[in-house]
């Protein structure tokens, strides 16, 4: 499978910080095979970096170094004074070494494909002449192993080959040496084991501090198989088994006995064997017998290190492993969630040159991630800001934990020299007491708009403009501008503020003025005028002012307006039976007159009677005069206020009218 990133993509501006001083990976120096200046990768909690002289043996230990392919073996140093003897590796800056593409062939499942700070010299195990074997014909194992400073990464690749300053590697992996990574069940790496290889070597630089403070890596020929490939046990992640009778199993751990003494070596073999006794060494890999690896320098004596060569396999002895031997395979290791990439986002896709992006990220679940064609980030959660160069660029993150990678969907950044116009409001920004209509518009040819209501920034993904926009509630148009052979435009936007009154009404009466005569009607017309978008029913009623005898009723009873003014007719009646009851200025009543004649006069008793019998005669007849003679009887005409109230729920609106009486 082939992965192919094309280079000079980016201009990076990750950084990782990073503690200066001599333990620290800021304070390693730089070049090939430089000193770390006393700084150990990864924490001191790490399996590599473990002191394991106490560790209780493996109760399997004695099958293990007893059976063949482990007895009669002797301890082989793989490394010495010669520059192509050993491992060698290199110390860079990021920020000065730019990241190139690495065109991962074999193991791209299994790798982690991703632009590395790989000069164009880096050195190669075995030294192999550039374009030999290219582009992935096995030559040696070709190991490039170079530490970022910058970022404190470590990068390592597999069956290496560069030709006209292009890499392509069998496998890629990275390791953040702040923090030890889980490596995916069933993975390789750069080592057959899945194993980061930098931390297991020797090196002169510690040679010269005087102490060795990891583990070492060792291979064998002969490692354990079975169906599913061979077995493993932890830190390893992946098995190399070729031989099923073999009782050696990738990731085993031994150790230099307490009881060998160390005394009559040299006091760099002293160290290095001290380091066997403490920290033990690592099946890292199928090669030679035996054979521990480490860096090579001028500074190492052959000779010297020859005499480790009479060391027999039989003075070692096996850490009790995890889990029991013979371990896990494919199918048995453990398995669980992947990582879930929450979110993974750029600040914009379309930009004018030179215009920085910041891709934005969480995951959860993960061990650690990396964007392809920009490098490692921090696990987790975080932020990237970089320039893009290239026209157009997709991007990636990869996340991954110890049940294997999640993949976010990629995004493309284009790059163009000059950016669409941002599209015009028809519309002023501002408060608005009704609902309003907002259309867009943009100059650039061919120009299509985006836009949200969402508060949100529009990307070309969002809602696309297709004619006016309605706004009838209160809300922030943002909207975008994009066209063929144009960046994106920047946003531009408009916030409209709807304040819409209630919906309400108006009533009112036509005529307002009424005369009845006694025994007749009137009518007016009582309209009823809808305000923002008020259509409930409506009725009506005479609340106020309405004299005895007049009625009054509506025709409807009930209205309801749709969108336009409405009206009921309103009939005012006057009875002729009130109007004659209701008449002013007839003569007062004879019995009244009499009453009051009683009443004002103190009359003896002896002639009250006489004159009581008189008033009463007198009273029939100006009742019978009263009742005959119209001489009594007057016209009158009165005026009446009359309020007529409108009701639709809650809500009351009243008008008034005047009536005359006649």
């Amino acid at each position: 499978m082939r992965f192919l990133i094309s280079a000079g993509i980016v201009v990076l501006l990750l950084c990782v910080t990073a503690n200066a001083g001599a333990q620290t990976c800021a304070g390693m120096s730089l070049g090939n095979n430089a000193s770390l200046n006393g700084y150990v990768p990864f924490p001191a909690s790490n399996v590599w970096n473990t002191n394991i002289a106490s560790a209780p043996v493996d109760p399997n230990s004695a099958a293990i170094t007893s059976a063949p392919g482990f007895a009669g073996l002797n301890l082989h140093p793989d490394f010495g004074s010669e520059s192509d003897f050993g491992i060698p590796y290199i110390v860079v800056d990021s920020t000065a070494t730019p990241s190139v593409p690495i065109n991962v062939i074999d193991y791209a499942g299994q790798s982690d494909v991703v632009v590395a700070p790989y000069p164009a010299t880096a050195p190669i195990e075995g030294a192999p002449a550039d374009c030999s074997g290219w582009p992935d014909t096995y030559v040696g194992d070709s190991h490039v192993l170079v530490l970022d400073r910058a970022t404190c990464f470590l990068y390592e690749t597999y069956n290496t080959h560069r030709c006209g300053g292009a890499y392509n590697a069998s496998s890629e992996t990275i390791w953040d040496m702040n923090h030890y990574e889980s490596r995916p069940w069933g993975w390789t790496s750069a080592d057959a084991a899945g194993l980061p290889i930098f931390p297991g070597l020797v090196r002169y630089d510690e040679i010269a501090s005087g102490a060795i403070h990891h583990a070492l890596r060792f291979t064998m020929v002969q490692t354990k198989n079975d169906a599913n490939g061979g077995y493993f046990v932890y830190p390893a992640s992946h098995a190399a088994g070729n031989i099923w009778g073999s009782n050696n199993v990738m990731g085993m751990r031994i150790r230099l006995k307490a009881s060998f003494d160390i005394s009559g070596y040299s006091a760099t073999n002293q160290i290095i064997l001290t380091a066997m006794k403490q920290y033990g060494m690592i099946l890292a890999d199928n090669g030679g017998y035996f054979f521990f690896q480490g860096v090579a320098d001028p500074r190492f004596d052959d000779n010297d290190l020859d005499n480790l060569k009479l060391i027999a396999s039989s003075n070692f002895e096996v850490v009790q492993t995890t889990p029991e031997f013979p371990g896990y395979d494919t199918a048995t290791a453990p398995s669980g969630a992947l990582p879930v990439i929450n979110s993974f986002t750029a600040s914009s896709t379309s930009i004018v040159t030179g215009t920085p992006v910041t891709f934005t990220y969480n995951v959860s679940g993960d061990s650690y991630d990396f964007i392809d064609v920009l490098g490692p980030v921090t696990a987790g959660s975080g932020s990237v800001t970089i320039t893009p160069t290239a026209a157009r660029t997709t991007y990636t993150l990869n996340s991954t934990n110890a049940y294997g990678r999640a993949t976010s969907t990629p995004l493309t950044v284009s790059v163009f020299s000059s950016a669409a116009a941002s599209p015009v409001f028809s519309l002023a920004s501002g408060t608005y007491t009704s609902v309003q209509t907002v259309t867009l518009s943009d100059t650039t040819p061919g120009a299509v708009i985006y836009y949200t209501t969402n508060n949100t920034v529009p990307t070309v993904n969002s809602t696309k403009y297709t004619g006016a926009l309605t706004v009838s509630s209160s809300e922030t148009i943002q909207a975008i501008a994009s066209a063929a052979g144009y960046a994106t435009s920047a946003v531009s936007s408009a916030t409209y503020t709807i304040n819409i009154p209630p919906p309400d009404y108006s009533i009112a009466a036509s005529p307002a003025t009424l005369a009845v005569t006694s025994g007749n009607s009137a009518t007016t017309t009582i309209s009823v005028t809808p305000l923002n978008g008020f259509n409930s029913a409506v009725s009506f009623n005479c609340s106020a002012g309405l004299p005895s005898g007049v009625s009054c009723g509506f025709t409807p009873a009930t209205v309801t307006p749709s969108g336009s003014v409405v009206s009921t007719t309103l009939k005012i009646s006057y009875s002729a039976s009130a109007a004659a009851i209701s008449r002013d200025g007839r003569p007062l009543s004879p019995w009244a007159v009499m009453a009051g004649v009683l009443c004002c006069f103190g009359i003896k008793r002896r002639r009250r009677l006489q004159v009581f019998f008189l008033l009463v005669v007198s009273a029939i007849g100006l009742s019978l005069l009263n009742g005959c003679n119209s001489v009594y009887s007057t016209s009158q005409t009165s005026t009446s206020a009359i309020t007529v109230t409108a009701t639709s729920g809650a809500l009351q609106r009243s008008t008034s009218l005047v009536l005359t009486l006649n």
